[in-house]
């Protein structure tokens, strides 16, 4: 049987840069084995480039110091997001009226809940400061901040409707789940000691890092390997699937925690392990990618980024490619009921066909009839891919107190990495993709290194 030092099960981001980083210290035997007929994992392409077009882009913070460094290191561009101070973003009501949008306001939005809204977000940024964002579950006040929603929180220190409209639809927007399902501590580490300040994301062809990251690992990446069974013990794994099976002295599984909840492992991981990945949670968003013959809507003054009170899409923005003629949008529908903020009707969100047509009408809606005629459309199948397509997975009160502490923990020769089980707030992010690689890395060369 092959043997190889380390096996890394999944070739997706946080995979390649734990084999990028087991190479760099010295371990040359190590093999990554990847399900799906490409590595690149959920940092590849969402789908393929459409008529001549890149890939969809992926953001980055300028605070994501390893992801921007590994982009230098393999000439991986990153460029500045154009912002057009003349182009304005819109707000569309539930009755369809429209708005511009200065920093996404409800409409009729008072100049008081202009201001008691940066009172409020100070607060929340004030409580983060007592937050222990490598371990979270492991702050003063834990137990009792991830025993409340943050839409308990909200409501008690406040009772104005528009201030509690305005921040929740923010915070949907970035967590992509609605208020009265988030834990408070999740959402203090979210943020981060800083939280942002504003500044624009960086753009970052991250299929074209992920190409970059396999194209060096060579042959050690074998597509089309999909892992179904691990088996430990007397000092070697033994992994296997259809296509056979080899032996390793470590293990990283570099996939989610509801991937790696499908591998069968012998003799079985701790019942609280198991518990973890099966109740793991996961945001669903159906993210569509809208290509026109050009980016019309600069013509009539907008940026492209729109948010929709009825949800369908919840928000869009402008991914048109510099220098590129045609113009492309990218929007974001939230699978979540329509009763939350944002959130859609399921008879639409669970049917493609209808979905893509409402899409359509109420951009058209908006943007008029060129908006009914793009010259491809494409979104995710349902059930089409057995892997995951969510990054972010934010938490409901009592999962961090209670998982946490097992998110990185190794079991045996089972060392854990995927974005999931980065520190915060990089948590669910490119960058916290890459970190949590290197740090089960590290693991594996120092098992006495507890780094980030």
């Amino acid at each position: 049987m092959e043997h190889s030092d380390v096996v890394i099960v999944g070739a997706g981001l946080s995979g390649l840069a734990a084999a990028w980083r087991l190479r760099a210290g010295g371990v040359r035997s190590v093999v990554v084995l990847e399900g799906r007929a490409a590595p690149g994992g959920r940092a590849a392409a969402v789908s393929p480039p459409t008529d001549g077009l890149p890939p969809a882009s992926m953001y980055a913070r300028r605070s994501d110091r390893d992801l921007l460094e590994l982009a230098a290191a393999l000439d991986v561009p990153v460029d500045e997001l154009p912002d057009d101070p003349g182009l304005s973003d819109l707000r569309i009501d539930d009755d369809g009226g429209t708005e511009a949008s200065d920093e996404h306001m409800p409409l009729g939005a008072s100049w008081w809940t202009l201001l008691r809204n940066e009172w409020i977000l100070g607060r929340v940024a004030r409580l983060a400061e007592g937050v222990d964002f490598a371990e979270p579950w492991r702050s003063a006040d834990a137990e009792h901040l991830d025993a409340l929603t943050v839409r308990g929180w909200l409501r008690s220190h406040t009772s104005d409707p528009d201030l509690l409209e305005l921040v929740e639809e923010q915070l949907t927007l970035a967590a992509a789940l609605p208020a009265d399902r988030m834990s408070m501590l999740w959402l203090l580490a979210h943020l981060g000691p800083e939280p942002d300040r504003g500044e624009r994301p960086l753009r970052l062809d991250a299929d074209l890092l992920v190409r970059r990251l396999a194209a060096r690992a060579g042959d050690a990446v074998r597509p089309g390997h999909h892992v179904s069974r691990i088996e430990h013990g007397d000092g070697r794994v033994r992994l296997s699937g259809d296509w056979g099976s080899l032996s390793a002295d470590r293990v990283v599984v570099a996939c989610p925690p509801s991937d790696a909840g499908r591998l069968e492992v012998a003799p079985p991981l701790p019942a609280s392990r198991r518990r973890l990945q099966r109740q793991w949670p996961q945001a669903e968003v159906i993210r569509t990618e809208i290509v026109y013959w050009r980016p019309f809507w600069r013509g009539f003054g907008l940026s492209g980024e729109m948010h929709f009170d009825e949800g369908v899409p919840a928000w869009t923005v402008d991914d048109s490619p510099p220098g590129a003629s045609q113009g492309r949008l990218v929007a974001h529908t939230y699978t979540f009921g329509e009763a939350d903020p944002l959130g859609a009707d399921q008879s639409v969100a669970d049917d493609p066909e209808r979905h893509r047509a409402l899409l359509l009408e109420n951009l058209s809606g908006v943007l008029g009839p060129l908006a009914a005629n793009p010259v491809s459309l494409r979104q995710p199948l349902p059930d089409a891919d057995p892997y995951s397509r969510a990054y972010q997975s934010p938490m409901p009160p009592g999962f961090l107190t209670e998982f946490g502490p097992l998110l990185r923990a190794p079991v045996g020769p089972l060392h854990w990495a995927a974005t999931e089980t980065a520190v915060f707030p990089c948590n669910g992010t490119l960058d916290g993709a890459v970190r949590s690689g290197y740090r089960a890395a590290d693991e594996v060369l120092d098992p006495t290194a507890r780094g980030a």
